[in-house]
């Protein structure tokens, strides 16, 4: 199986992630960005199973987000590219991530 993609942007959320953890459990924070990965790599064989995110931007058309399992504080969004993914972010579920996917302007449909 081959590893799935992540963005720039998705690679300094994972980097962030590991070094906040790791301040008081490196340990810990392996697990988590093992988990991360590890969901990633299995949505490239089936990357419908996400939730879309509907009425976003244009440039977030197709854009789906998974809980990550065991670690339910995270979410890991994505769109479905060629015969696999594109993690674009991952993001703490208590951030507000509507703003990093904005809403569609009602003026441009």
């Amino acid at each position: 199986m081959s590893r799935a993609c992540f963005s720039p942007r998705a690679q300094r959320d994972l980097e962030d992630i590991w070094r906040f953890i790791a301040n008081d459990n490196p340990a810990a924070a392996e697990t988590v960005r093992g988990a991360i990965l590890d969901l990633a790599d299995r949505l490239q064989t089936n990357p419908e199973v996400g939730c879309m995110i509907r009425g976003t931007a244009k440039r977030h058309d197709n854009i789906r987000w998974v809980v990550i399992p065991r670690f339910r504080n995270y979410l890991l969004f994505y769109r479905p590219f060629r015969a696999g993914i594109v993690v674009v972010r991952v993001l703490h579920a208590a951030r507000d991530w509507t703003r990093f996917f904005p809403r569609r302007d009602s003026r441009s449909q």
